[in-house]
């Protein structure tokens, strides 16, 4: 892949929240959402995830997903405000499955209701890339052995 650091990938194509620790790939007005490789190399093995129902309208920032690991527990925010169309039952089952792929292994599709305004406040994945070298020497985490 080539956009590694310390074995933590930041796919080019997607958008990133660098506050909230989120991706986002962009499909028309449908948004998919999931965890960075960075934030659950952080969060250590996920053991439990509970994740809106399908329905349920989210504003930017809103909890999307609760998120329960070895050292943390805390909200998955969105990144974009909308309605939850999808959610991947796979990993509402099986959470371990991020920490194996946290780009394979989405958490909810969004039908984005603000997207031309709220895509302007996500973080391209080339600048990403870049910003994530600073928080993981922050965090002093490695995604996987180099």
């Amino acid at each position: 892949m080539g956009n590694g650091y310390k074995g933590c990938e930041i796919p080019k194509d997607l958008y990133y929240d660098l506050e909230y620790h989120v991706w986002a790939k962009i499909d028309k007005d449908t948004v998919i959402v999931g965890a960075t490789d960075p934030a659950q190399a952080y969060a250590g093995e996920i053991i439990y995830i509970k994740i809106k129902d399908k329905g349920t309208k989210i504003d930017r920032g809103g909890i999307l997903a609760t998120v329960e690991s070895a050292k943390y527990m805390g909200p998955m925010r969105s990144p974009v405000s909308g309605v939850i169309i999808e959610v991947n039952q796979e990993v509402a089952s099986n959470p371990t499955l991020i920490n194996q792929d946290a780009y394979e292994n989405w958490v909810v599709k969004l039908k984005a209701e603000n997207l031309d305004k709220e895509l302007q406040l996500l973080t391209p994945g080339n600048e990403a890339a870049e910003k994530y070298r600073s928080i993981i020497d922050e965090w002093g985490i490695e995604c996987r052995e180099e």
